[in-house]
């Protein structure tokens, strides 16, 4: 994968980048952090809770690049919290945008799953009208339409679970209970897809390295798809430092206590995405055991 970031800063473009430290800016960091064109900042930088900032930090550094991976993404959090959720997801974003368009600068930003209500039976087209059903969703649909009305260029990525060796994930989640002695239950009628934030960095490069035309929304997952019950049997299957004797339990979302309405459906249709970038995206295996491997020697 660092072939595509050396051919990113090969271009010499100037490329500012907000969330550092989640689980797609901190792979970011990894593989742009230590070079001169790339600006990254955290929350201590730059705080979207008070966003008047952004415009200045945008007009002084003068990127060609501007990639958004800040959000709140605690989809429980946002039911008891949606004035807070909304300010990052939205309002943030819209004045992120504005600066953007001010500038000339191209806005990169990632989106979610859960802007749809997961009622569909097929794949959702990035065309499919959103219908998001809780706070989380509203806020991140809220935030793609304020891109959208700037006029700034642009690229929307939403993503459907997104999986990193860094920060919080279903993956450290389960390796966590698995080393519990209490049985777990786990969803199995909610179905997805789950993507690499590597992946996700990686597709990111490719667009920007083919200036491919902006003002485009695309849908970005992996082939394949899987409950999280079967995600968590897979995970319980590669890992090797746990407790082999506790049980997974398959249940319905019904029986899951949550705050937050959760989509059954967040498979994506990838036929744009992957004519853009000219080749298929992977299984989704094949994208997320080698994390899988590598967070296993953790416990």
């Amino acid at each position: 994968m660092t072939n595509y970031f050396n051919k990113l800063l090969r271009k010499n473009h100037k490329i500012l980048i907000f969330g550092k430290y989640g689980q797609l800016g901190s792979v970011f960091n990894k593989y742009l952090g230590k070079n001169s064109n790339v600006l990254q900042l955290g929350r201590d930088d730059a705080d979207f809770l008070y966003s008047e900032h952004l415009p200045k930090i945008i007009r002084e550094f003068n990127p060609k690049y501007i990639i958004n991976t800040s959000a709140y993404t605690d989809v429980n959090g946002a039911e008891s919290n949606p004035d807070i959720a909304n300010e990052i997801n939205c309002n943030a974003v819209k004045i992120l945008a504005q600066a953007s368009k001010m500038n000339n600068s191209t806005l990169i930003h990632y989106s979610t799953d859960y802007v749809f209500d997961g009622k569909k039976k097929t794949k959702y087209h990035s065309s499919d009208k959103p219908n998001p059903r809780n706070i989380y969703g509203k806020t991140k649909y809220e935030g793609e339409k304020r891109i959208i009305e700037s006029g700034c260029d642009f690229f929307i990525f939403r993503i459907s679970w997104l999986i990193s060796e860094f920060g919080k994930n279903f993956i450290k989640t389960i390796l966590t209970k698995l080393n519990e002695k209490n049985d777990l239950s786990i969803v199995n009628d909610q179905i997805g897809s789950p993507i690499s934030s590597d992946l996700v960095a990686e597709i990111t490069c490719k667009i920007i390295i083919n200036n491919i035309k902006t003002k485009k929304l695309f849908h970005l997952s992996t082939q394949g798809e899987v409950s999280w019950y079967d995600f968590a049997l897979y995970i319980s299957q590669i890992a090797r430092n746990i407790n082999k004797n506790i049980i997974i339990n398959p249940i319905k979302t019904s029986k899951y206590p949550s705050r937050a309405f959760r989509p059954k459906n967040s498979l994506f249709d990838l036929s744009e995405i992957e004519t853009v970038i000219k080749s298929q995206m992977p299984f989704w295996k094949d994208d997320i055991t080698p994390i899988i491997k590598k967070l296993d020697l953790n416990f």
